[in-house]
């Protein structure tokens, strides 16, 4: 049922109207009556309303600007002027704001009736259009993953418009990435995976990663491109200005979803090869390039690849980790609060950071602890006592315990050799 309300400052009027129209058979029911503009206005300010049937002359509000009213805040919905009067300015400023009819009286009913089945004839098109609009909507919010990998597929695969700045622009808008292909920053990370089970691979093509893995997220776009049997690359492209820093770990946050994901989901191992950032997307275009231009002749050595992975072993987020345990290390520093802090699921954290560091997180905290005692121990201004409250064992045994299974002293051992 569609809503309308009933504005006349005659009561008579008013019920005669609600009363003699069967508004149930024409999709409408009648959910006010009021006897003034002004308070027509104030109940459209807190309430829905499809149909407005008004009189024209009222004591304080008119009908006039009660549609004024109507046109310029609520442009969906439909104004009826009912009016004693056949006067030429009354008629222009209803066709001003964009009044559905203006009846004389007095009143037809059966007037009344069919203008107000054509008034729902239009709400229910409108209606309709809308269904149809948000029905596309989502199919285009469905698709635009694949239309982003597409995109970005076929500009790495060196497609023609990829050096037009303009054709650039109009893809990027296509896909739903307006960034500016000059200065816009993009992440790129690569990344390889090893199958659990032959069934698998043969089951995970293109396009299901792309779907299962592509989002939105904190401003930024990522699209997965399968680019060989067990080698992908993930594009982030940020849609508004944020440090190199804050991207980067937002894309690595990002992975580490994309990495649990596959494990649960298909049993695929993931890890991430690299991670880069480019001062847009033509800056991505142009390191492509020279690596497709690279000679057969040129390979990289197992010792240069090794290499590089050495550099990437601490990864943005893991490097954070361990600075926030090194910043607080004194505290009751529980692995929940270090996994909030970096963002990530404290389950999936403590698999990741021993996956990254070789340690469990209470062994890599208890070594920082232990190094920082160490430190404190080169200074006699403390006693031995302090030194476990320091670096946060309240527990004095514990913490020579502690001390001695790291370094195979106790902390008056070590003292003493200093």
């Amino acid at each position: 049922m569609y809503k309308l309300i009933i504005v006349d400052d005659e009561e008579e009027i008013r019920d005669g109207l609600s009363e003699l129209v069967d508004w149930t058979s024409l999709g409408f029911v009648v959910a006010k009556k009021l006897e003034d503009g002004s308070h027509a206005i104030r109940y459209l300010q807190e309430h829905h309303v499809d149909a407005v049937l008004t009189d024209v002359k009222m004591t304080y509000a008119s009908g006039i600007d009660l549609a004024q009213y109507v046109r310029e805040h609520k442009p969906d919905t439909k104004v009826v002027i009912l009016s004693g009067f056949q006067e030429f300015a009354l008629a222009r400023d209803a066709i001003r704001y964009h009044v559905s009819h203006y009846l004389l009286k007095p009143t037809d009913l059966d007037e009344v009736a069919n203008v107000f089945r054509q008034i729902a004839a239009e709400l229910d098109e409108a209606a309709r259009k809308r269904e149809l609009d948000l029905r596309q909507s989502r199919d285009i919010n469905s698709l635009r993953p694949l239309m982003m990998e597409q995109f970005f597929f076929s500009l790495l695969a060196g497609a023609p418009w990829g050096q037009n700045i303009e054709e650039l622009q109009g893809r990027l808008r296509q896909s739903g990435l307006p960034v500016d292909p000059l200065n816009g920053k993009v992440s790129e990370m690569k990344a390889e995976w090893s199958m659990a089970h032959q069934a698998v691979q043969k089951n995970v093509d293109r396009h299901t990663i792309s779907a299962a893995i592509t989002k939105e997220k904190e401003q930024i776009y990522y699209t997965c491109i399968h680019v060989s049997d067990n080698r992908f690359v993930i594009i982030g492209s940020a849609l508004v200005p944020m440090s190199e820093h804050d991207l980067l770990k937002r894309t690595e946050q990002y992975f580490m979803h994309v990495q649990n994901t596959f494990l649960s989901l298909l049993g695929v191992s993931i890890r991430l090869e690299s991670l880069k950032l480019y001062e847009g997307l033509s800056a991505l275009l142009e390191s492509y390039h020279e690596q497709r231009d690279l000679s057969p002749g040129e390979p990289v050595t197992a010792e240069e690849e090794q290499t590089e992975r050495e550099k990437d072993k601490d990864r943005i987020i893991i490097r954070e980790a361990k600075q926030y345990i090194m910043d607080h290390f004194e505290m009751d520093l529980a692995l929940t609060d270090v996994a909030r802090h970096v963002g990530l699921n404290p389950v999936y954290f403590s698999r990741l950071f021993k996956q990254e560091t070789g340690k469990n997180y209470s062994d890599f905290v208890i070594s920082i602890r232990i190094q920082k005692a160490m430190e404190y121990l080169k200074d006699p201004f403390y006693k031995v006592y302090e030194i476990g409250h320091l670096v946060g064992y309240k527990n004095t045994k514990y913490f020579h315990k502690l001390f001695k299974r790291q370094t195979g002293l106790t902390p008056s051992e070590y003292r003493d050799q200093l």
